[in-house]
């Protein structure tokens, strides 16, 4: 714990400095320290009894914050498995402690540009992602989004699925730009990403659901990962098109107003349709 702290202090204290224009020289010695000395036994600090494994994974959390560097070691070490285990073993408890730091863990992870997102997809991250979600939103509307650590939780795994459907996109739409220029493309690499994403579709309907959300950070979010999904799959999820959410449309076009947000709303409707 006092670790864990105190890692996550002079961290947040180096890039105050940095912002400042000032060098504490902490980071990379820092960096080492857990890298060399804490990482390769982080297997063992994350399967040993309470509440070890709790500022374990706080401890990571402020790392990949702070020093991106730090998800190369985690890759390096093979800690991505061993991580969603811990999801499945704390099932049926989204609002507890552990998982939660470990989906602002994995927010970390995802957000960063030089992780191998394969290695996710390997270990069931996007199995994760749809069962997590789907606990969650039900959380957030049963108490009408008057939890708070549901509210928190719930943006944190929008952001997660966001990115995943903006590396998903981003390879698919390299492959089509390789492929109408000539230059080939991998075509099998961008068809395996899609498949193994498409459980995502059963998502859609729930993200129609948030719409309506009074929370304006709900509704972009949950907008936009709807958006980037009926662009990679269309309306391949028949419940997309079900009675309540087309009420949960229909409300939420009367409420907006603004031109942007409006036309990325019909923009949608009119992927599902076709």
């Amino acid at each position: 714990r006092l670790l864990s702290e105190t890692t996550s202090l002079l961290l947040s204290h180096e890039v105050m400095a940095e912002e400042k224009g000032e060098s504490l020289e902490l980071n990379n010695n820092l960096l080492c320290l857990i890298r060399d000395s804490l990482l390769p036994q982080y297997e063992h600090l994350l399967m040993a009894p309470d509440p070890v494994p709790l500022y374990a994974l706080k401890l990571l959390v402020a790392l990949t914050k702070h020093c991106p560097a730090s998800v190369s070691f985690m890759e390096e070490i093979h800690l991505f498995p061993v991580l969603l285990q811990i999801i499945l073993g704390h099932q049926g408890s989204v609002l507890g402690n552990t998982t939660q730091t470990i989906i602002a863990l994995l927010n970390n992870v995802v957000a960063n540009k030089s992780t191998n997102m394969m290695l996710l997809f390997k270990e069931g991250l996007t199995h994760h992602i749809c069962r997590l979600l789907m606990e969650t939103v039900a959380l957030y509307l049963n108490d009408k989004g008057s939890i708070k650590t549901a509210n928190a939780l719930l943006l944190s795994l929008l952001d997660i699925l966001h990115h995943v459907l903006m590396y998903t996109a981003n390879i698919v739409r390299q492959t089509l730009q390789a492929q109408k220029s000539g230059t080939g493309g991998d075509t099998q690499a961008a068809e395996d990403l899609l498949l193994i994403n498409k459980p995502l579709t059963g998502l859609i309907s729930l993200l129609i659901q948030l719409l309506p959300s009074e929370d304006t950070e709900v509704f972009a979010s949950a907008s936009q990962c709807l958006s980037l999904l009926v662009q990679l799959y269309g309306g391949d999820s028949q419940e997309s098109m079900s009675p309540e959410s087309m009420a949960s449309f229909a409300e939420v076009l009367k409420a907006k107003k603004e031109t942007r947000q409006l036309k990325l709303l019909l923009r949608v409707v009119k992927r599902l349709v076709s």
